[in-house]
């Protein structure tokens, strides 16, 4: 079956005035009057008559409804991102080589995103992060608003540097989600200077520290990140141990 829709260059949540726009556009480029050469003319010709069917179909909205209930889904339904590589272990820990945890199964879709969010927790919290990654991520395209999702994956995104850009942009949605959750804005303060992103950083952490100078993360925060300041780089914060604080407090709302 023909799309319609793609046809005439229009989505699906295309207004009436423009299919008609496009089909008239498309109608001028493609009408075979315009074409001299016999071979391109028929090829004209094979343009404008699927060019007048769409529309046709797509103006008259009974058949425009009746066509686009019969269409496929817009797209396959999207798979959470996995993380590559071995996760990062806590800083005691790299001494030895933890063996990596095999990532689980992801559930059915089915499932109350709540149940899913307390099951990503939980896989962080055992340091299977492959498995924490998917059932957030779950928990987030279902439920786009919920902060605390967006904080947690980014904790878990945040155990592979390759993933630290989506652990930034998830900590922001969750600080824009949350405006005055202090530690949100202490966490994200903390991976923009862990990419040397100092001046974000700074402002991140003086929009929490006017918030409420005296909360427990402000003052990590502030011992952390040292502006102007090169700290040895064996003793530099790594994201793992900046993340503790947030994810104790999480873990007991």
């Amino acid at each position: 079956m023909n799309d319609h829709y793609a046809i005439l260059g229009v989505s699906r949540n295309a207004t009436t005035s423009e299919i008609r726009d496009a089909y008239l556009k498309l109608a001028r480029e493609t009408h075979p009057d315009r074409v001299k050469d016999p071979e391109a003319r028929k090829k004209a010709e094979d343009a404008f008559k699927y060019v007048t069917a769409a529309y046709d179909t797509l103006s008259k909205e009974r058949s425009r409804r009746d066509y686009t209930s019969r269409l496929p889904a817009t797209e396959p339904p999207k798979a959470p991102p996995i993380v590559q590589g071995r996760p990062l272990p806590p800083r005691e820990a790299r001494s030895g080589a933890a063996p990596e945890q095999p990532a689980a199964a992801i559930p059915s879709t089915g499932r109350v995103h709540l149940d899913i969010l307390a099951e990503g927790i939980e896989a962080y919290k055992k340091k299977d992060y492959h498995t924490a990654v998917q059932l957030l991520n779950i928990v987030v395209t279902q439920d786009q608003g919920n902060a605390k999702a967006h904080a947690m994956l980014s904790l878990a995104l945040a155990k592979n540097p390759n993933w630290i850009r989506d652990a930034v942009n998830h900590m922001e949605t969750a600080s824009k989600l949350d405006p005055k959750n202090v530690s949100y804005l202490v966490e994200l303060a903390l991976l923009l200077q862990s990419q040397g992103l100092k001046l974000r950083a700074k402002r991140a952490l003086e929009s929490a520290a006017a918030m409420n100078p005296e909360h427990p993360d402000v003052a990590r925060g502030m011992k952390e990140i040292q502006v102007g300041v090169q700290e040895p780089e064996a003793t530099k914060p790594t994201t793992v141990e900046t993340a503790r604080g947030l994810f104790d407090r999480l873990r007991k709302r």
